[in-house]
């Protein structure tokens, strides 16, 4: 029980960034910018793309979380090197998000969801350099912390129209 709560808070806000895609509305464009329906395309195409290169990585973190709990010698650096792919990852993706140009009048919304994915992202970062460091409870504490804000990335992505949420986290489940 405590590996699957380790590899869902470990992967709670990168797949909430891989499952941002889906959604629909009008789709032509407007001088002010992309729909929201280009606009949850193109956030599709990325979420795809970096769904697909976290996705070898669960198996990985479970068994590094695993050898973690049990106390394996070196199990903080192995786990140290996964969740640092994870951070790079995350952290691409996010950046392709940022990129995006967005809808006229949906910034706010936008930020709801790409705020606190931006706070995850960070922590893994420091999750992975707490493991570097052998600091593997606190990188734990540090990890676990951070399913609320996934709530709220994934809470305010559906709320936008980006569905693809409700399936990653079930299939962690």
């Amino acid at each position: 029980m405590r590996v699957k709560l380790l590899v869902i808070a470990t992967l709670s806000g990168t797949l909430a960034l891989a499952a941002c895609g889906g959604g629909g509305g009008s789709a032509s464009s407007t001088s002010s910018g992309p729909t929201k329906a280009q606009y949850v395309a193109r956030t599709a195409t990325i979420c795809k793309a970096t769904e697909a290169r976290l996705t070898p990585l669960v198996h990985r973190v479970a068994a590094a979380a695993t050898q973690l709990l049990s106390g394996v010698a070196g199990a903080a650096a192995k786990a140290a090197g996964i969740v640092a792919q994870l951070h790079t990852i995350a952290a691409s993706g996010l950046a392709q998000l940022r990129a995006l140009t967005q809808p006229a009048g949906d910034h706010a919304r936008i930020a709801k969801f790409l705020t606190p994915l931006s706070t995850i992202v960070d922590s893994i970062a420091t999750a992975a350099s707490g493991l570097k460091q052998g600091q593997g409870a606190q990188a734990l504490a540090q990890l676990q912390a951070d399913q609320s804000l996934a709530a709220q990335v994934t809470s305010a992505a559906k709320s936008y129209g980006l569905s693809q949420c409700e399936t990653i986290f079930s299939a962690l489940g």
